[in-house]
């Protein structure tokens, strides 16, 4: 950090006396590195709402050393200081308050800025007339991360500094929620950002990303009744002239340190639980401000009232002020499972048409105050394709988001959430042809006794899941919503293979398209020579992503040999259960066999000429590490009847069919499939030689979309 300036402008608020408002104090560093945060302090007299801008209106004009602008919001600041008390969290008020403006410049040079404050008194400017700095040195580094873009039409794309160059990289968000932090005995007891430290700790290096809400009371919460803070009996309410400064000291602390530690962060604004009957007391509508401050009757009345839009962009505006100059904001998203809130006997059809008003008026704003130009999204919870809401809601937003749960407890023996979740994800592409899409919140039934969580401590479904869904056409794989579950078992470390393998795909294009080898014939999977594979391709075939596993390390599969007891086709609670199977202790006596006599994994393949030569990578399913002696190659080549494919070989360190052995957790590898540049109709420049052609096996119909 360069050095700050401190500037108490006693000549320069007699100048501007008669004037309101008057900014004194004004403190800034003179230089920081690209992509970092350059921040201004200052003061302003006292308002009773400094979160309106009707009221008092702060913002910076930034200007690049190529010229272009940025119209920056200031915004109010309380400091809070926090310490850890026998595993939690002990928060105290500072005598920091004031306002600041928070800023991340992305050229290398010098800026200058002008600072404006407007109330209903008049207008204050300070620039660079006013004989006080006005500039700040941005210096190039050799490598910075920047902000998160959409690339095309399905994946995400970040602006990185390279070697002291701007470009862009691929950007796969892979991580869990972490939506808020828990207590310690009651909610006087909160452990806070300690907490959360845990997860980012134990994420770092395993995951880029994770989920998190502002939108619990008891939680990290902007508004509403904050039972960490109590006033007498009751809690303290937070709400339009009031904000819990407390609770966003808490979160400047998150994602600062989710940066530091190469975590990417996607905030949840609001959530239908505070605007309907959760069986939480403290969330629901009987203590939302909106009405019982603002005395709206009906949650309904949220989405067109308008002193509660007016309230509402105000604390979007606030959020978009304090925490917008953040890189590692993958978007802001408005809502969780905004389709959950009850209609309240107002017709379905008009209410939800207000909700996607609401959401244009709403996206239309943040677009408006966003210098940075974070994406937009909302999220759904179960929803039919053929819903208004599902197909309206989405035309003004970025990303197109979705909540997917299934009861494994009661699934048939046959049926996998690894292939059900990446099914509903591939279906989604032609409803949604224009955007990207994510699933941010997965997870499995939760009956009790005993829970699912108990029944999977190692998370092969998790891990499954993850693996699968990276190849659906996704920007990125589905994010599980038990996080607490990552943490009890240690398995939040979960996602680290398939972040180290995501370190090789490029930034995708568009056309590639989803397949599996899996198919369902009645109530059973079929997996050709018990392998199943989920894939990517491109356009022309010439690259090929994927992952596949042996069908025995499926969780239904080992479930079987643990659960002894299976009725009408459903896995029961009360089974008879063997504690010392492989799925529950990873003995290596209990470890399956491979399922199969055969190695041969075959990919059709239409648009490549019989001959045509790819070189075949593998990656370990359980580290996401190369498996550099197991590089191979395939030939193009075709049956009787010219249906053409290539074969490939499950690498034989993992799946070692002469000593019927398995040798990692998960009986699985991923790969990676590219032609020889010139030996195809593609462009690609690896690949070399043919491998030996196997007898045929035909195939399952693969799902393409």
């Amino acid at each position: 950090m360069g050095k700050t300036f401190f500037v108490s402008l006693i000549t320069l608020w007699c100048a501007f006396v008669y004037a309101q408002p008057a900014i004194t104090n004004l403190s800034l560093p003179s230089s920081v590195d690209v992509f970092s945060l350059f921040e201004m302090s200052f003061q302003l007299g006292k308002y009773d709402n400094p979160y309106d801008p009707e009221v008092i209106d702060v913002y910076a004009e930034f200007m690049a050393p190529d010229g272009k602008t940025f119209k920056v919001n200031g915004f109010y600041y309380e400091g809070y200081t926090f310490q850890q008390k026998d595993d939690y969290e002990v928060a105290s008020a500072s005598r920091d308050k004031g306002w600041r403006v928070r800023f991340t410049p992305n050229q290398a040079g010098k800026w200058s800025f002008s600072l404006h404050a407007i109330d209903r008194k008049g207008k204050t400017t300070l620039s660079a007339s006013d004989n006080y700095p006005t500039t700040f040195e941005c210096r190039s580094v050799g490598s910075a991360p920047g902000f998160i873009r959409k690339a095309n039409t399905r994946y995400l794309k970040r602006e990185v500094m390279q070697n002291g160059k701007s470009e862009y990289q691929a950007f796969y968000p892979i991580g869990p929620n972490v939506a808020w932090y828990e207590y310690k005995g009651s909610s006087a007891y909160p452990k806070g950002i300690y907490d959360y430290n845990h997860y980012i700790d134990k994420m770092a290096g395993s995951a880029n990303y994770m989920r998190i809400w502002l939108t619990r009371y008891q939680y990290l919460s902007l508004y509403g009744p904050e039972f960490t803070q109590m006033n007498g009996k009751k809690p303290t309410v937070y709400f339009d002239s009031s904000l819990n400064q407390k609770d966003a000291a808490e979160l400047d602390h998150i994602i600062a340190y989710a940066a530091e530690k190469g975590i990417n962060v996607m905030p949840c604004l609001f959530s239908f639980g505070d605007f309907g009957n959760m069986h939480q007391s403290s969330c629901r509508w009987d203590n939302n401000p909106y009405n019982t401050v603002l005395g709206l009757k009906s949650p309904t009345m949220f989405f067109t009232d308008k002193e509660a839009k007016r309230i509402a962009k105000n604390l979007v505006r606030y959020i978009v002020a304090r925490w917008g100059y953040a890189t590692n904001i993958v978007c802001w998203e408005l809502w969780n499972e905004v389709n959950n809130i009850p209609s309240d006997g107002q017709p379905e059809a008009s209410f939800h048409a207000n909700i996607v008003k609401w959401h244009e008026e709403m996206a239309d704003y943040v677009r408006s105050i966003d210098p940075f130009k974070h994406l937009v999204s909302t999220s759904l919870g179960p929803f039919s394709e053929k819903d208004y809401i599902g197909g309206a809601l989405y035309k003004n937003l970025d990303i197109v988001q979705f909540h997917n749960y299934g009861n494994i407890q009661k699934a048939k023996s046959s049926e996998q959430r690894t292939k059900q979740l990446f099914d509903k994800f591939a279906t989604y592409h032609p409803l949604y042809p224009d955007k990207p899409i994510f699933c941010g919140e997965f997870g499995f039934g939760q009956s009790a006794p005993p829970k699912y969580q108990d029944k999977d401590p190692f998370g092969f479904d998790t891990h499954n899941c993850i693996w699968a869904s990276l190849f659906s056409g996704t920007m990125g794989p589905g994010s599980i919503w038990l996080w607490s579950y990552l943490r009890d078992r240690d398995l939040l470390r979960i996602y680290a293979p398939v972040l180290a393998y995501s370190k090789n795909l490029p930034l995708l294009p568009d056309s590639f398209t989803p397949h599996t080898t899996v198919s369902t014939n009645k109530s059973s999977l079929v997996c050709p020579n018990g392998i199943e594979t989920y894939y990517l391709s491109s356009a022309d075939e010439d690259t090929l992503y994927g992952w596949c596993q042996d069908t025995a390390f499926s969780y239904q599969a080992l479930r079987r040999l643990t659960d002894k007891s299976i009725s009408k086709g459903h896995f029961i609670t009360d089974a008879k259960v063997d504690t010392k199977g492989y799925v529950y202790t990873l003995d290596e006596e209990k470890k399956p066999r491979p399922c199969s006599k055969s190695n041969t994994i075959i990919l059709p393949i239409s648009k490549q000429d019989v001959g045509t030569q790819y070189v075949v990578r593998w990656f370990d399913g359980e580290t996401g590490l190369e498996i550099t002696q197991e590089k191979t190659q395939a030939t193009v080549t075709h049956d009787r009847k010219n249906n053409q494919f290539i074969e490939i070989q499950f690498p034989s360190t993992i799946r070692d069919l002469k000593k019927r052995q398995i040798y990692n957790t998960y009986g699985d590898a991923a790969f990676i499939i590219i032609a020889e540049k010139d030996k195809t109709k593609g462009s690609n420049t690896q690949g070399i030689a043919p491998n030996k052609r196997l007898k045929v096996t035909k195939t399952s119909k693969d799902k393409s979309h």
